[in-house]
This record gives C-alpha cells, sequence and structure tokens, in this order.
C-alpha cells in the first residue's frame, strides 16, 4: 500500500499530483457560512445527514458474546431505547441539544434522532441480552446461544471405528 502525497487531491475516483492550491478566503468564508446556516458538507442531503448522525461503534465478538460498544456523548441512559428483534439490534434515541442564551457561532455537536440497527450472526441468544452505560459510552452484550459456543471434545486411544 502506498500513501498518496500530502499535496495530492482526490477528484473523480482518481488523484490528482501537483502544487496545493493557495488559500482561497472567499472559499473559506463560503464554507464557514454554509456550516453556520445548517448547509455544511451534508448541504442539505437527507441521506448524508442521516450519516452524519450515525454514532461511532466497535462491534467485538468474544467466545461468549457480541460486544457492541456505542459512543453516546450527553445521551440520557433513559433516553435511548434497545429492541431485540431476531438476530438484529437496534439502538435508538435523541441527541439533545443544549439550551442556549447567546447566539451560536459554529455546531459540531450532533443533535437530533438517531437510529442505528446492527445485524448479528444467527448464533445468538436474544434472551441473554445486558446493557450498560458509562462515560458517555453504551456497551451492549449479547450472548452466544450456548450451541455455538465450542467446545472441547475428548480424543480416546485405542478405540476402533464404528465399536
Amino acid at each position: 500500500m502506498t500513501l498518496a502525497p500530502f499535496s495530492a487531491r482526490q477528484r473523480g475516483g482518481q488523484i490528482a499530483r501537483g502544487r496545493r492550491s493557495a488559500w482561497d478566503p472567499a472559499r473559506e468564508i463560503d464554507e464557514y457560512i454554509r456550516s453556520f446556516f445548517g448547509g455544511g458538507p451534508a448541504g442539505g442531503d437527507p441521506a448524508a445527514i442521516a450519516a452524519a448522525l450515525r454514532p461511532p461503534v466497535d462491534i467485538e465478538e468474544t467466545e461468549q458474546a457480541y460486544v457492541v460498544d456505542v459512543d453516546l456523548p450527553n445521551v440520557s441512559p433513559e433516553k435511548i431505547e434497545l429492541q431485540m428483534r431476531g438476530e438484529e439490534l437496534r439502538i435508538s434515541g435523541t441527541f439533545e441539544e443544549r439550551e442556549r442564551r447567546g447566539v451560536m457561532r459554529r455546531q459540531n455537536r450532533q443533535s437530533g434522532e438517531f437510529e442505528y440497527v446492527v445485524d448479528l450472526p444467527n448464533d445468538i441468544d436474544g434472551d441473554r441480552v445486558e446493557a450498560s452505560y458509562d462515560n458517555g459510552v453504551l456497551t451492549v452484550n449479547v450472548a452466544r446461544a450456548r450451541s455455538a459456543q465450542p467446545r472441547r471434545i475428548e480424543i480416546e486411544r485405542g478405540r476402533k471405528r464404528g465399536g
């Protein structure tokens, strides 16, 4: 794997090599105004806005369970809804916006409703799900079915086939 030089730019799936363009104050002002009035990088596209509201998620598979960690800062655990539907773990809630007294000049924190769906393998035990919330991180443990957990099989010496 090779890394593109710092000055490379992505254009239409190809990397254009060359000098970095000079600072463009008009572009900077335009981007600042768009972010100030909510246009931002999503540009008002509903799919892009929905993608921006997806919280960061890690999914770890252990021998006993699937562990799902979701970053949900400033979300009260009482406002988080968890549902298991077959092998589907559905996490939803609302990033609440803080009440402010001044004029917002820039806002990067997420606000609004979110929903994250995790499709887990069919070797789970949907009746054994535990969740905890600590320091803005929701951790959901979905146990694997006991029949799906590996078990050691002893090998006997001297026994013949079929007997």
